[in-house]
């Protein structure tokens, strides 16, 4: 990291800046990678939750099938980082383009089925895991 000093003597006095440019090039790719590192263990923590509740689907021969052509949950999960609506940078795990509408029924649960609180489950998980990441990086930083 680095940061520049510019003075300059004038008829009004002196004024001095410090450009931090640097120091917030640097601090916007560590917000990046923290979110990346956080956003992967989410996503792991999401799929190993809908892993303990994938039902398999098997045909007369004793093979593997999907249920109208959709992946399981667990197979379908898609993490990125990216800027919201309000400009800040944020992690987003969600479902695939196949498996993404049924989320909210498998989380929360209907009239027909028992909610799992997957997501819940993954975030009550993370807790020591973002802890970890964000010791790490202070012990980089200082």
């Amino acid at each position: 990291m680095s940061f520049d000093f510019k003075y300059e003597k004038n008829t009004d006095g002196d004024n001095m800046e410090v450009f931090l440019q640097q120091i917030v090039k640097d601090a916007q790719l560590t917000e990046k990678e923290i979110l990346r590192e956080a956003g992967e263990k989410a996503e792991e923590e999401v799929i190993r939750n809908l892993s303990r509740i994938k039902r398999g689907l098997y045909d007369s021969r004793g093979r593997r099938v999907d249920r109208d052509g959709r992946p399981a949950l667990a197979d379908d999960v898609k993490l990125s980082v990216r800027k919201n609506k309000w400009g800040e940078l944020t992690a987003q795990i969600k479902g695939g383009k196949k498996t993404g509408t049924l989320w909210h029924i498998v989380n929360d649960g209907n009239l027909y089925s028992t909610p799992t609180f997957f997501l819940d489950g993954a975030l009550n998980n993370l807790d020591k895991a973002i802890d970890n990441i964000w010791d790490r990086v202070g012990k980089i930083l200082k």
